[in-house]
C-alpha cells in the first residue's frame, strides 16, 4: 500500500543451499529507495514478513488466464536488490569472519552487514 507503488507480487524463493527467502515483485513510476520500503513495511508487518530482496520491473508477467505468471519472474541477483550497502570488511577480524561466511553461505562476496 505504498503510494508510489503500482502493483506488487510477493513470492516464497529458494536460495542454493535450500534456505527459503521472501521475493518482491515491484511495478511502480519511479524508483524507490529499498530502505523507505522496508521502513514502510516495519509499520504494518514483523520482520520476518518482510522481503528479502526488492526487484523493480516495468511490468509484471501475465499468463493466459490475466493472473502473475509466477514462473516467468526472475530471480532476484545481488545485494543491490536486497536494499543492503556493501561494505568491504576493514579489520583482520573482519576479513577472517566474512571469508569464513563466504565458505559457509557459498557466496562469492560478504561484508560487514
Amino acid at each position: 500500500a505504498h503510494a508510489q507503488i503500482r502493483e506488487a507480487v510477493v513470492m516464497a524463493r529458494e536460495d542454493e543451499q535450500g534456505q527459503a527467502y521472501l521475493c518482491a515483485y515491484l511495478v511502480s513510476d519511479e524508483a524507490v529507495p529499498v530502505p523507505e520500503l522496508r521502513a514502510h513495511l516495519a509499520v504494518q508487518l514483523p520482520e520476518y514478513m518482510i522481503p528479502a530482496y526488492f526487484v523493480e520491473l516495468e511490468k509484471l508477467p501475465l499468463n493466459s488466464n490475466g493472473k502473475v505468471d509466477r514462473k516467468a519472474l526472475p530471480e532476484p541477483q545481488g545485494l543491490v536488490q536486497a536494499g543492503k550497502e556493501y561494505e568491504a570488511p576493514s579489520t583482520p577480524t573482519q576479513r577472517q569472519l566474512a571469508e569464513i561466511w563466504q565458505e559457509v553461505l557459498g557466496a562469492e562476496q560478504v561484508g560487514v552487514y
